[in-house]
């Protein structure tokens, strides 16, 4: 199980938006190791780190295949989130959580869908929280209102479109499992394709203004719709 060390810089931008990566400010990280950098550890900015003991919801199941991109609701997210704590809680007797779009104006809206890329096969429909193992990995997640779940072309900085980005950072020693992670909600310049969408999958594209960024998760997907 990795342990990521997150510096201080790191967990400004996790505590600045409480639940959701449509809220709170954070650090742009999209260049901030130079070369080849990807955000890991959570999914998002504000999923919690793994406790000792733990694997993610649904525990104890069969290992789902897993994929670089995946496409699910935030109902289906926050479902993983619920039995994840539960779980957490069950072992630990107690816990310590967020719940998604707490102390906001405008509560989320379960039917947003979030999209994830990341330049690794990490990602499924009963994961959560996300970790990128060491080794310089991303994960991009942009999550779309219902109004932009159609064909189309969204900048990054639309407001209506909210990104977030998580990183880890190279081990500091071959075959070591500790090693700097975070991530942030701010993810620069660039766009993002819808080029078909329906119940089953969503192809799409993404185009980033970071190079790094765009080297590790840029050009076209087709991410699978979560039942």
């Amino acid at each position: 199980m990795m342990k990521a060390t997150s510096t201080l810089l790191v967990l400004i931008p996790l505590l600045c938006a409480a639940c959701d990566p449509s809220e709170g400010g954070a650090i742009d990280f999209s260049d901030i190791f130079g070369g080849h950098h990807d955000h890991g550890g959570p999914s998002d900015p504000h999923d919690p780190p793994e406790p000792p003991g733990t694997g993610g919801a649904g525990g104890g199941t069969a290992p789902e295949e897993l994929l670089r991109a995946i496409a699910m609701t935030r109902a289906q997210r926050d479902a993983l989130s619920d039995a994840y704590w539960e779980e957490v809680e069950a072992e630990t007797g107690s816990v310590t959580s967020v719940t998604s779009g707490g102390g906001f104006e405008d509560e989320p809206d379960p039917n947003e869908l979030i999209l994830s890329v990341s330049d690794i096969a990490v990602l499924g429909c009963g994961i959560y929280p996300l970790r990128l193992p060491c080794g310089g990995h991303r994960t991009l997640s942009l999550t779309l209102p219902v109004a932009y779940q159609q064909v189309g072309v969204y900048n990054f900085d639309d407001p209506g479109l909210h990104g977030s980005v998580t990183f880890t950072g190279e081990a500091p020693t071959p075959g070591s499992d500790s090693c700097v992670s975070g991530g942030g909600t701010m993810i620069g310049s660039g766009t993002l394709e819808i080029l078909a969408i329906d119940s089953a999958e969503v192809r799409f594209r993404v185009t980033a203004g970071s190079p790094s960024l765009n080297s590790d998760v840029g050009g076209e997907h087709t991410a699978p719709r979560c039942p």
